[in-house]
């Protein structure tokens, strides 16, 4: 393993990924004027098939017993905050929604994940965010349209009014206007922005040196350093194998009609006993769509040559949707739990990717078999609420800092065969392979299915 040493001022720094981690960085790093920083991407930003692009994504501190996010949410709630006061004095809209997450438990009690956060939350000092919803009635009387949902057994329930979501897209747009204007150079395309591979130089005992990258036109961009942040497409650039794994998780929208819009509008982030089943979904949104999603085990989608899992997505695929067994089971749990979905066909669906890592924390560190590059990856599908103040967190491994971050974030000596992570290895069995064409399980969901079609479940 080579030592690491931090960037001098004035050195080039390239990011590879305009997403959640490779704007974040970019940001934090342009505020210190003393770099060159440039950004490279595929396609325009905010990538349409980024895990980063979506209408919503959640924003919540509730972390179980994991203080470091917890910590990390609180001091990033206040930039969202203010993020909503730039984009009101340029006539937009707000990028965060503070509507609450609602938690639920079920048969009368909460899972340990739900437990552990109300006591982290309490001993943080933010005990006061947390409304007890501890009977049906209590539930029902703030929510009626959970009714159903409370007599299917979700009956125990607490709302952290310090929380809710993002309008993930338009964050990205956000901090990424943020970043041209503090003069941070981007290079966008199919070919002048795809990167391709590291250009290398020998270095001492063996270890490869960093010295750029190529894109796919050819073209060699030489740096001091390299970031390497292209989220679930890490581990097909660059060997990760032992720390991330690209894996796709299932999300819909419904359109629902205007009878319904009041209800589902005036709600808050809901999920489900988060644990065991893995379900949540949001308000409709000022489009009149609705999202649910389930933060499973998920799928891969392992390429020919070597067996490693890359993203498929709709700009390769097209047609692609999601997995017919996906939509049956988010069919019959929404049947009990939001049963007004069950008259509304699936708008539209995609699997959304994550740098899944092996304990679900982030891996954002120099890498120990290459000089002069840095691995920011590991979302594991949490990642996008800390858009505002993960950067500078970033730039603590960048620049060699010792901190509860770079400790935790660090290249893991774990076993490859370790679970994902805890959380999720009790929702499902085992990963997936995606659009199978032997297994009816995975098999990707025609239009015609998408409807809303009760019989046939």
């Amino acid at each position: 393993m080579t030592a690491y040493t931090p960037p001098s001022p004035g050195s080039k720094i390239i990011i590879v990924g305009g997403g959640c981690f490779g704007l974040s960085t970019a940001h934090a790093l342009s505020l210190k004027k003393k770099y060159d920083i440039w950004v490279f991407d595929r396609l325009p930003i905010p990538a349409t098939d980024a895990a980063s692009t979506d209408i919503n994504k959640i924003v919540r501190m509730d972390y179980a017993d994991d203080t470091l996010y917890l910590q990390l949410m609180l001091e990033g709630m206040p930039i969202w905050r203010q993020w909503n006061k730039e984009r009101a004095a340029e006539g937009l809209g707000p990028v965060y929604n503070e509507t609450g997450v609602l938690f639920f438990g079920s048969n009368g009690k909460f899972s340990d994940y739900e437990k552990k956060s109300i006591k982290s939350i309490t001993e943080a000092g933010y005990g006061h965010v947390i409304e007890h919803l501890p009977t049906p009635k209590s539930i029902t009387d703030k929510y009626p349209q959970f009714k159903e949902a409370v007599e299917n057994g979700y009956d125990i329930a607490y709302l952290n009014k310090d929380g809710g979501w993002c309008n993930s897209a338009e964050a990205v747009k956000h901090i990424y206007n943020k970043c041209i204007k503090n003069g941070v150079q981007f290079v966008l395309g199919p070919d002048k922005g795809t990167f391709e591979k590291f250009q290398e130089k020998p270095g001492s005992s063996g270890v490869k040196e960093v010295v750029g990258i190529v894109t796919k036109d050819k073209k060699v961009h030489y740096a001091d350093r390299v970031i390497m942040a292209t989220g679930s497409w890490t581990p097909g650039l660059v060997d990760i194998s032992t720390q991330c794994i690209a894996t796709g998780q299932v999300v819909a929208q419904f359109q629902p009609p205007q009878s319904l819009i009041t209800s589902l509008k005036n709600q808050p982030v809901w999920c489900t006993d988060v644990s065991r089943t893995g379900y949540y979904g949001f308000p409709v949104n000022e489009g009149g769509r609705m999202k649910v999603a389930r933060h499973a085990t998920g799928y891969i989608a392992p390429r020919l040559q070597d067996n490693v899992s890359v993203p498929r997505t709709q700009v390769t695929h097209s047609g692609d949707t999601i997995p017919v067994g996906a939509l049956k089971h988010m069919r019959t749990f929404l049947n009990g739990f939001l049963p007004q979905t069950s008259s509304l066909d699936v708008v539209y669906s995609r699997i959304c990717w994550y740098s899944d890592s092996i304990d679900g924390g982030f891996v954002i560190s120099p890498h120990p078999e290459y000089k002069n590059l840095i691995v920011a990856s590991g979302d594991s599908g949490h990642a996008m609420k800390f858009i505002p103040i993960l950067g500078y967190k970033i730039c603590h491994v960048i620049e060699g800092v010792d901190s509860e971050y770079t400790r935790s974030w660090k290249w893991r000596e774990l076993d490859a065969k370790h679970q994902l992570d805890c959380l999720r290895s009790e929702v499902d069995g085992g990963l997936l392979i995606l659009a199978d064409p032997n297994t009816e399980e995975t098999r990707l969901a025609s239009l015609e299915e998408l409807k809303a079609v009760k019989a046939k479940l």
